[in-house]
Order: C-alpha cells, then sequence, then structure tokens
C-alpha cells in the first residue's frame, strides 16, 4: 500500500476523505483556510496535520459509524494562529485527537467535540510548551448516552509564557451512562510565570460518570536539586522534565515507529526551544 503525504495550500473544495493511505496533511497556505474531514463508516486511519502557516484555519471532522480516527495536529508556525475546529462522532466510533503546540508563535484555538450517537468514544489531548500566548477553549459534548469523553491536557510554561485552558465537559439530558473526564496540568519554573486553567462540567443527567482534575504550580524544589545533584545543569534538568512532561501525548498513536519518531521530534523541539527561552 503506497502512502501519501497531501500538501494543502487553498481550501479544497470537497471534503478529503480520510482513509489509511493518507499518512499526512502539510498545510502551508498563505491565506486562511477550511478543511472538511471525513472517515466513512468501519474505516480506519492515523493521520498526522503538520501545519507550517496558516493566519487562520477552520477544521470540520465527521466520523462516521464505526470509524477509528486518530487526528495528531502539530503547530509547526512561528506566527499567529486561530484554529477553529468541530468534530462530530457517531455510533460506535473511536476519535482520538492530539494538539502538538510548541511552536513560539501565540495560539488561539477553540475545540467542540459532539457525540451524536450511543457508543461514540473520543480522546483529546493536548502537549503545549507557552512561550507566548497560548489560550484553548475545549468542548466535549455528550448528546447520546453511552458514550465516552476524555481530555488531557498538558503544558509548560516558560518565561514569557502565558497560557490558558478552559476544558468542558458537557452531557446533556438524556445522555445517560455517559462518561465525561478530564485531567489538566500545568507546570511552571518561575512565580512570575501565568497559566490559569478553568474545568468545567455541566451535567444535565443523572445516570452518568464525570471528574476533573487540576494541577497547576511549580516544579518541586527537591526534584529539582536532585538533578542537579546527579550532575545536571539547572537548563538540562528543566529540559529533562519538560520532555517527559510531554512525552505521553505519543501514546495517541499505536505505531511503534510513529511513536519513537514523535519522541524524537519532542524531545529535538523542547531543546531548541528552551535553549532559546534561557538566553
Amino acid at each position: 500500500m503506497t502512502e501519501t503525504v497531501l500538501t494543502l495550500h487553498e481550501s479544497p473544495v470537497s471534503p478529503v476523505v480520510l482513509d489509511s493511505k493518507i499518512r499526512e496533511i502539510v498545510i502551508d497556505a498563505s491565506f486562511p483556510l477550511t478543511l472538511a474531514l471525513s472517515a466513512p463508516k468501519q474505516s480506519r486511519c492515523a493521520v498526522v496535520v503538520r501545519i507550517r502557516q496558516a493566519g487562520a484555519l477552520t477544521i470540520g471532522v465527521k466520523a462516521e459509524a464505526g470509524s477509528r480516527v486518530t487526528l495528531l495536529y502539530w503547530n509547526e508556525s512561528s506566527a499567529p494562529i486561530t484554529i477553529t475546529e468541530e468534530n462530530e462522532v457517531y455510533r460506535d466510533a473511536q476519535f482520538k485527537a492530539a494538539y502538538v503546540q510548541l511552536n513560539p508563535g501565540t495560539v488561539a484555538q477553540s475545540s467542540k467535540t459532539v457525540l451524536k450517537e450511543p457508543g461514540a468514544e473520543a480522546l483529546l489531548q493536548s502537549a503545549v510548551i507557552a512561550q507566548t500566548e497560548k489560550q484553548f477553549v475545549i468542548d466535549c459534548i455528550h448528546e447520546a448516552g453511552q458514550t465516552s469523553g476524555i481530555m488531557e491536557n498538558y503544558s509548560i510554561v516558560l518565561q514569557g509564557g502565558r497560557y490558558r485552558m478552559e476544558a468542558t465537559g458537557k452531557i446533556e439530558k438524556g445522555a445517560r451512562q455517559a462518561k465525561s473526564h478530564q485531567t489538566s496540568r500545568a507546570l511552571t519554573f518561575d512565580a512570575k510565570q501565568t497559566a490559569s486553567i478553568l474545568p468545567k462540567l455541566l451535567i444535565d443527567e443523572n445516570d452518568v460518570e464525570a471528574s476533573h482534575a487540576t494541577t497547576i504550580g511549580q516544579m518541586d524544589e527537591n526534584q529539582m536539586y536532585y538533578l542537579q545533584s546527579r550532575g545536571l545543569s539547572e537548563d538540562e534538568a528543566i529540559r529533562l522534565v519538560t520532555i517527559g512532561y510531554l512525552l505521553p501525548i505519543v501514546r495517541v498513536s499505536e505505531d511503534p515507529d510513529l511513536q519513537k519518531a514523535l519522541a524524537q521530534e519532542i524531545e529535538t523541539k523542547v531543546n531548541e526551544v528552551c535553549l532559546t527561552s534561557s538566553k
């Protein structure tokens, strides 16, 4: 099977049908771009979406019944970008979306995932390094019962960075036995760095499972002391902790080769970003 890389310089006229042949979508647009993605019934796909440039990006994804969709969004743009995303997940479909934001440019992202029919599942993950302003609003809405929505957000805030995450899990009336869980963590290395996380649960049904966990804070001084006592400089310790903090996102893919490649790219990018930030 021949795998393909699809490069987009402008909005496609019709929706892009996701299948196992599409390995990567590269967005390299001088103007705002709108992208519609569709996964047919019972299809399987795992796609890396690389964002090289696009001042504004609008994405719509439809995961049809029984499909298995994994999308890894990798923002490489150094310019400010606004991202608006809306996903629809239908009966017994599994939708995974991972957002990797290690770039120095500002980001304002709004993402809404709607679980439309019973059996729909969504896993939404983010890994962020904030050197500048990074703002996210992520909603997972359960319109049907027996659905599952999980949100996991991990961020590192460096000098000059500002991070804000508003994550909402909403279970509508009648969506019995729905499960909505979220975890958000922000790690800072300086008291002057700014991070705010606003977790929300909006529950209109009784027979459900729902939870959220939030952690914001600086790295433990004892951990830093231990790492430096093993011969690491402060900058080396920060880089090591940052890499370990963000690596869980590579598990969004079930492909060992892709996991290894992503881990190497995260390590390389973190080293570059932390070195620039420390100057």
